[in-house]
């Protein structure tokens, strides 16, 4: 500790050397929030000071001077309780065009057997003339009015003949709960922000300044501990952080007061009533919620750096990182999501929605407890990452992401060339994007025919890649012919891993049912073609296509570069990520992980293609044939599961995975050595 303490001191000294750091950190939250607020309240003031000076002129034609002359009536009559001031101008029917600009609106008049038809034209993008019409209509219902109730008097009725059924709703949360829960999105998205502004800059010059100054090399031969120094980083970061989000509280907080309090009459009497010592009751959790929220927007942010060798690389890179913490942050401004058990569990949302909860006066310390726990729980996961990967020369001082070969002619490019992470990440964000919209297009006429396509750009993206980077198909790839122990080992760990992913997606479907049901239409559409053609599609495509890219160009190019844990752990992420679907992103995570631990240990892609075959060929009779399938193999069939059934996949999974990790890794070490 004594060390790290040293070190954060040092960390802190160069963060506080940069001016913009400091500008950020301090001038952003404390001035942004009053800038912005009473900017905003000044200008709105000085609109409406102008359009209450301002004369509004509504012009008619001159033989409709008797009609004209009522709304007139009514506008004197009514002059106190319209902000803005209206004039009427008589014109020739000629004269419209040509004096356009001594109007902002016209008026024209249709006497009927009906009654009298009352025409307004204006233009929309005109503020005066929108402001003009909006009277002119006030004017036109209190007419209405008028002479409706002149006639109901002449046959002896009142109003209420009118209304013989009458609706009242009351609202069983207050006017300033509303208010609360409609202003707290908004703060929630800004606080959010601006941790994040006071977050990425510090960040940025603990990892990628060292490498820009020449200084990180220095560091690493110091007599401390890679973990020692990556978390003085983070401590001194996180710190700043920190204070960013305390001052973005208190300036905030101060703004919106200032606010209610200065133009309450201008404002509608549920936003002032705001109970605001409530909220401030409330303000040491939102404090801790803030201070997790930077910890947790520091660690992603530093985890993004380290790849970066230049400030102006590491601004490219967290760039992304930046538009994902924003869309995230805007969930609170949506009215039909909520904070509960299944929002609080995914990070900066969960931070938004209980800003508004806070807002609207509902807080629940039980969701802001998850809120707090399951936040501190990622930061501390995603610093665990970071000190893995500042362990890892390859990731401190390789190429980083600048590495595109792709961007290179073909012919410059050596045979066996084996992509880098540039291109890797290139081809997964162009996947996707193919994916999202010719995917999208084709599924919407058909969804069979969206899934051919789906899988024949998976097919195509590692066959191009490979083509053009000139790789060693058969190495990258690991196309060898299997042996059987290896093909034992992998048949025991897919058993094991396949009884843990039956409950994992059981919890799952629980707590997600919505995603379930939808990917349960979708299946069920597919069901609709013929068999053969369905088990073509659902399993013969996907155990080629998904297998050559995610276990063999991502898998297979990751781990010439880094850790196999490493490599297998990306490969499964962007593997369960690539199914677009909540239920189904955890449980193919799993056996992706499952069949990338096999190629590994077996230095062959073939026995994940059979069981990757052999898996979606299961499901796929299930879904066809379930009356069959419920009397071969019942417990896959199963809806519900009781505590014993549980205990028995998890016995079975423990078990199996045991006895498959067992089997494969006694050739471990040889099967490297090859690779």
């Amino acid at each position: 500790m004594n060390k790290i303490k040293t070190l954060v001191r040092k960390e802190i000294l160069d963060i506080l050397r940069d001016k913009k750091t400091l500008i950020i950190m301090v001038a952003v939250p404390i001035l942004l929030y009053p800038a912005m607020i009473i900017g905003m309240v000044m200008i709105m003031s000085m609109i409406v000071a102008s359009q209450e000076e301002t004369i509004h002129t509504a012009a008619y034609a001159a033989e409709y001077e008797e009609q004209a002359a009522v709304l007139e009536q009514i506008y004197e009559d009514y002059k106190e309780d319209f902000n803005l001031k209206l004039e009427f101008l008589s014109l020739s029917e000629e004269d419209k065009e040509t004096t356009k600009d001594s109007y902002d609106a016209w008026i024209s008049f249709n006497e009927s057997e009906t009654g009298l038809g009352v025409t307004v034209e204006y233009t929309s993008t005109d503020q005066d003339s929108g402001y003009t019409e909006s009277i002119l209509e006030d004017l036109v219902d209190i007419y209405r009015d008028d002479l409706l109730a002149e006639k109901l008097e002449a046959h002896g009725l009142t109003e209420d003949f009118l209304t013989p059924v009458t609706y009242e709703a009351k609202d069983s949360v207050s006017a300033s709960e509303s208010a609360g829960m409609n202003l707290g999105g908004s703060i929630g998205m800004l606080l959010v922000v601006t941790i994040m502004l006071g977050a990425f800059y510090p960040a940025i010059d603990a990892t990628t300044g060292e490498k820009e100054r020449g200084t990180l090399e220095t560091l690493l031969t110091l007599p401390v501990t890679n973990f020692q120094m990556i978390m003085s980083k983070y401590i001194a970061v996180s710190l700043f952080a920190c204070v960013t989000a305390v001052l973005s509280l208190v300036s905030l907080g101060a703004s919106v007061v200032f606010l209610i309090n200065s133009v309450s009459d201008g404002l509608s009497e549920e936003f002032a009533g705001i109970d605001f010592s409530m909220i401030l009751s409330w303000m040491p959790v939102l404090l801790l919620v803030m201070i997790v929220t930077a910890l947790l927007i520091t660690a992603f942010s530093m985890i993004f750096c380290v790849f970066a060798k230049s400030f102006k690389e590491a601004n490219n890179y967290i760039t992304p990182v930046m538009l994902i913490v924003m869309f995230a942050s805007m969930a609170g401004m949506l009215p039909s999501v909520e904070l509960n058990y299944k929002t609080a569990l995914i990070p900066i949302v969960n931070v938004s929605l209980l800003i508004k909860q806070v807002m609207a006066q509902q807080m629940s310390l039980a969701l802001a407890g998850i809120t707090i726990g399951i936040n501190f729980c990622y930061s501390v996961l995603v610093v665990w990452i970071l000190a893995k990967m500042y362990d890892s020369e390859n990731i401190l001082f390789a190429d980083g992401f600048q590495s595109f070969k792709l961007f290179e002619k073909r012919s410059e490019i050596k045979k066996g060339t084996v992509p880098k992470m540039g291109d890797l990440i290139l081809s997964v964000v162009v996947l996707l994007l193919l994916v999202l919209y010719l995917g999208t297009a084709a599924t919407a006429k058909s969804v069979f025919g969206g899934t051919v396509v789906n899988q024949i750009l998976i097919l195509a993206m590692p066959l191009l890649l490979v083509w053009y980077m000139k790789s060693d198909i058969k190495k990258l790839f690991s196309l060898k012919v299997p042996k059987i122990k290896d093909i034992l080992g992998g048949l025991i760990l897919y058993v094991g891993v396949y009884a843990i992913m039956l409950v994992v997606s059981y919890v799952l479907v629980l707590i997600f049912p919505e995603s379930a049901e939808n990917t349960q239409m979708t299946f069920d559409l597919m069901m609709e073609q013929p068999f053969v053609l369905v088990v073509l599609v659902m399993a013969v495509m996907p155990a080629i296509g998904e297998e050559l890219y995610f276990r063999g160009l991502i898998f297979g190019s990751m781990r010439y570069r880094y850790k196999a844990v490493w490599a297998i752990v990306v490969s499964s992420v962007i593997f369960g990520a690539f199914h677009l679907s909540i239920v189904k992103i955890l449980p193919t995570g799993m056996l992706g992980a499952c069949f990338a631990y096999i190629t590994y240990t077996s230095g062959s892609i073939y026995i994940g293609m059979f069981l990757h075959f052999f898996n979606n060929l299961m499901s796929a009779v299930a879904m066809k044939y379930p009356e069959q399938m419920e009397k071969i193999l019942p417990i896959l069939m199963k809806t519900e599961f009781r505590t014993s059934d549980i205990l028995l996949l998890l016995g079975v999974g423990i078990i199996c995975i045991t006895a498959g990790i067992y089997v494969l890794k006694r050739n471990r070490d040889s099967i490297s050595k090859v690779m």
